[in-house]
C-alpha cells in the first residue's frame, strides 16, 4: 500500500526519518490519527501499516483529491473500470494522439465540478488520476481561476489503472472519516490521544523555490 498519486511535497523518500519522530505510545495510549495536510498520504499509510488505531481523520483544502479518496472508499470498481479504459486507449496511441486525448480530457477535468451527482464525481476523480499519472512530473497545479493546467509528460506506458494498490488503499480507506475544507475542520476531532501530522505548504525560501498552487486559495 502505497500513495496512489504523485504530490509535490510527497514524504515518500523522507519516511525512514519521519518515523523516527513518531510517538512510542502510537497504538496504545494513542490511538488516534489526524492529518489536516493530507496531499498524497505517504505518512497516512506508513502509519496504518504498522499500527493498529481506533479512529483515523485525513483532510485536505483541495475537493478534487478528497473527491478521488472518497471515490476510492466508496466505489471502487466504477473507478477501475474508468482507469483502465482510458490506461488502454493512452497506451495505443501515437505522441499526436496522446497530446489531442490529454487536453480533451484536460479541458474535461476543469469543466466538472464537485456535485451530488455520484457519476460525475466518479469521472472526475478518474480524470484527476489520469492527469496526475500522465502530466508533466506528475504535478497537480492550478491557476487562479482553481483550473488544472499542468502540460502532458513523456511517459511511455503510465500506470493509470494501479488496481492492486488502489484495492488495498480502499481497504483500508473503509474505516477513515474523510473531510475536505480548512484545516481548523479537524480540531474538535483531536484530544490527547490523538497523534497528529501536520504538513502544510512550504514557505518559499525564494521566487524560484515557491509553490504552494494546490488549490486557488493561497496558502500565506
Amino acid at each position: 500500500m502505497k500513495p496512489f498519486i504523485k504530490w509535490a511535497g510527497g514524504k515518500t523518500q523522507l519516511l525512514p526519518e519521519i518515523r523516527k519522530k513518531y510517538p512510542k505510545e502510537l497504538g496504545i495510549t494513542i490511538n488516534k490519527y489526524c492529518e489536516p495536510f493530507l496531499g498524497g498520504g505517504a505518512v497516512l499509510f506508513d502509519i496504518i501499516s504498522q499500527y493498529k488505531l481506533e479512529e483515523i481523520l485525513i483532510n485536505d483544502i483541495n475537493k478534487e483529491l478528497i473527491n478521488t479518496y472518497s471515490q476510492i472508499k466508496h466505489n471502487l470498481e466504477y473507478l477501475l473500470d474508468e482507469l483502465y479504459n482510458m490506461q488502454n486507449l493512452f497506451w495505443g496511441m501515437d505522441t499526436e494522439a496522446r497530446k489531442l486525448y490529454y487536453y480533451n480530457k484536460r479541458d474535461r477535468f476543469n469543466l466538472l465540478k464537485l456535485s451530488g451527482d455520484e457519476k460525475i464525481n466518479i469521472e472526475k476523480a478518474s480524470l484527476f488520476i489520469f492527469l496526475n499519472k500522465t502530466c508533466f512530473n506528475g504535478l497537480f497545479r492550478v491557476n487562479k481561476k482553481g483550473l488544472f493546467n499542468v502540460p502532458m509528460g513523456a511517459y511511455k506506458t503510465p500506470l493509470i489503472c494501479d488496481k492492486e494498490n488502489l484495492t488495498a488503499v480502499s481497504r483500508i480507506l473503509k474505516n477513515i472519516i474523510i473531510i475536505t475544507g480548512d484545516y481548523n475542520c479537524t480540531f474538535d476531532f483531536i484530544d490527547k490521544n490523538t497523534f497528529v501530522y501536520i504538513d502544510p505548504p512550504y514557505r518559499p525560501i525564494s521566487k524560484t523555490s515557491s509553490f504552494t498552487s494546490y488549490t486557488e486559495t493561497n496558502f500565506n
